[in-house]
């Protein structure tokens, strides 16, 4: 399992806007919630089927946000869950 926290300078409803946006164009979503602002949904890297959870928090001022990112994927060493992340990132 790999994990990320990465803050945005967007505040967090332009950023969970984005982050639908960013996730759609890797993977697919399969759930989401508006209130909450979490996502989840799977994107592969090769082979490697690997699910994501992403939250989006409050930053420390209001127009910054936090993107807590849990991957999980089906190798041993977490790589792919790695780079999904990072094309996630890329993607945003």
């Amino acid at each position: 399992m790999s994990s990320r926290r990465a803050e945005l300078s967007l505040p967090p409803d332009e950023a969970w806007k984005r982050l639908q946006e960013a996730f759609a164009s890797i993977g697919k979503v399969e759930e989401a919630n508006d209130t909450s602002k979490f996502l989840v949904g799977k994107a592969r890297y090769g082979l490697n089927p690997v699910r994501l959870r992403i939250s989006v928090l409050s930053g420390g001022a209001p127009d910054t946000s936090v993107l807590d990112i849990q991957g999980r994927g089906q190798d041993i060493m977490g790589g792919a869950s790695r780079k999904v992340i990072d094309r996630l990132l890329a993607a945003l």
